[in-house]
């Protein structure tokens, strides 16, 4: 027999590391989201919403256990997760000013289960196989030069019986988003200045309206450079999603979101009764949807396309959407 090649992952080539360098360096100065501590209930009703929808009781689910936060940000999530009851929570991300805005803002509200770290989702040298109960990665894989290699890596961190929870940009929900980007790239390349310059002038058409990011005001100018300024991002479809999962030998136990009335619901919970824009509208119009019960939350094929065909038309008015997927790692007999 011939020599066996060599699989496992390769490094980040040159121009995959230029690029990558910029993109984090952008993040360290931008310290997205950096959500105001003020609007913290906004947040926690969001986020405990999301959970139940996709199966889990926060009360009890995390007690006791070790979590990974993959491309945590400014921590706002890594925190909430860290008030949750588990033994210990880590948050990793490559942006040195992201981190430093973290590791104040943990200081600062007290919390002693959370530590950060300067680290890559595509680094496999961090941490052993199957060092956590539970990982979560929301907002970051897609913006890495190698997506799919990311999502391995942090399944191979999750004990078996553990869990993993991703948030990945849909293709159909930003559909449009990507033809916006795929412009710019063949306008502008790799020159973020540039790319703002087009940005602004061409794809602003809302013109600096204010922008909430889950009920919590937040910078646009900040959402420009998180949406058009960012080298890489990467989408790919629910049924790609799931059968990565599945290769991964994870069954997927919860998603979200899966019906119209998730949305309307996660919209409501993080802003009340308020109207904000045309979202607000259609939210309070659909109201009477979000308070029916969900019925079964299975991934039939009917379901996929009703719901990456109604992320296609939240697309078209902005930034479209994507999926969290809860996914179970088997354990082997």
């Amino acid at each position: 027999m011939g020599e066996q090649m060599d699989t496992g992952p390769q490094p980040l080539r040159e121009e995959e590391a230029e690029k990558e360098r910029r993109t984090r360096a952008m993040y360290s100065e931008l310290r997205y989201p950096s959500l105001d501590p003020a609007h913290k209930a906004s947040y926690e009703r969001h986020r405990y919403l999301v959970y139940s929808l996709m199966g889990i009781d926060s009360a009890t689910f995390f007690q006791g256990k070790t979590i990974l936060d993959g491309g945590c940000g400014t921590g706002e999530e890594t925190m909430f997760l860290a008030s949750l009851g588990p033994e210990r929570v880590i948050g990793i991300d490559t942006s040195n000013g992201s981190l430093e805005s973290a590791r104040q803002r943990a200081e600062e509200a007290g919390i002693d289960n959370v530590e950060f770290r300067h680290a890559s989702v595509l680094d496999d040298s961090v941490f052993p196989d199957g060092t956590f109960d539970y990982v979560s990665s929301l907002g970051c894989l897609h913006h890495t030069p190698r997506m799919r290699q990311a999502f391995e890596n942090l399944c191979r961190m999750v004990k078996p019986d553990g869990y993993l929870c991703t948030f990945l940009y849909n293709s159909y929900g930003h559909f449009l988003y990507n033809l916006e980007c795929d412009w710019l790239d063949r306008r502008a390349g790799d020159d973020i200045d540039e790319r703002m310059r087009l940005a602004r002038r061409y794809l602003d058409w809302r013109r600096g309206t204010r922008f909430r990011r889950e009920g919590i005001p937040s910078p646009w100018d900040a959402r420009l450079y998180d949406k058009y300024a960012v080298l890489y991002r990467d989408s790919l479809s629910l049924k790609q999603l799931l059968s990565w999962y599945d290769e991964q030998g994870m069954d997927p136990v919860g998603s979200f979101p899966m019906r119209l009335g998730d949305i309307v619901a996660a919209y409501r919970a993080h802003s009340g009764d308020q109207v904000h824009g045309i979202r607000g509208l259609v939210a309070r119009a659909l109201a009477p949807i979000a308070s029916k019960p969900s019925g079964p939350r299975h991934w039939r094929w009917s379901r996929r396309v009703w719901m990456q065909a109604l992320l296609l038309v939240l697309g078209l008015y902005d930034y479209g959407g994507a999926f969290r997927v809860l996914a179970h790692k088997r354990v082997e007999s």
